[in-house]
């Protein structure tokens, strides 16, 4: 059985496009297309597929998924159940021949590299700052400098001393409960003057 595999993901060139695509390569090699399926997950395809001995034709390699690993996955996954694979942009064929094994383990092999390459040249990029002297991540205890309350100050300090409860401050200003007592908290002075003046 030939099937059309159409990627439904938005990350692709549209499903009309992938369907010419693959009917156009369908002409072109005197063959037709049986079925075209749709998967979120591809591997869920062998389960639409009762024959044996099925050909999946896609527009482009990106069919098989956003990362080189996903791609290298769903290949061993459908070829080891029988599927020869064929993207069309690309010209590749997947099949359990000894060629596709070699060219799944080069593609394992240079993701292994990157990997590696990247987590080195990291590591010595944060090796060179702490040579310069800069200090990396944050102190013990930061916190983030902006708060909700921030240019809202001035209208919390004056409702707390007419008189509004916390409760109603917070909703006044458009803050929560717990930011308020966070507010106080960094603000001891006020929250001295506001304990037994207020009632919550």
């Amino acid at each position: 059985m030939i099937v059309g595999y159409l990627d439904c993901s938005k990350k692709n060139i549209s499903i009309d496009i992938q369907r010419d695509i693959v009917n156009q390569y369908a002409r072109e090699n005197m063959c037709t297309v049986d079925i075209f399926l749709g998967e979120s997950d591809i591997k869920n395809i062998k389960d639409n597929i009762n024959s044996k001995n099925n050909t999946l034709i896609f527009a482009n390699i990106a069919c098989l998924g956003s990362k080189l690993i996903d791609i290298t996955e769903n290949i061993e996954f459908l070829v080891s159940n029988g599927f020869e694979l064929i993207s069309v942009k690309e010209n590749l064929k997947f099949d359990s021949s000894k060629e596709t094994t070699q060219l799944l383990k080069g593609i394992k092999l240079s993701i292994d590299i990157r990997n590696s390459m990247v987590s080195t040249i990291t590591k010595k990029a944060l090796d060179d700052k702490r040579a310069k002297g800069y200090k990396l991540g944050r102190d013990f205890g930061f916190k983030n400098k902006r708060y909700c309350w921030n240019g809202k100050e001035e209208d919390i300090k004056n409702k707390l001393l007419s008189g509004m409860t916390r409760q109603q401050t917070a909703d006044e200003v458009g803050i929560s409960i717990v930011s308020l007592y966070n507010y106080l908290k960094l603000n001891p002075e006020l929250k001295k003057i506001t304990i037994g003046a207020v009632n919550d």
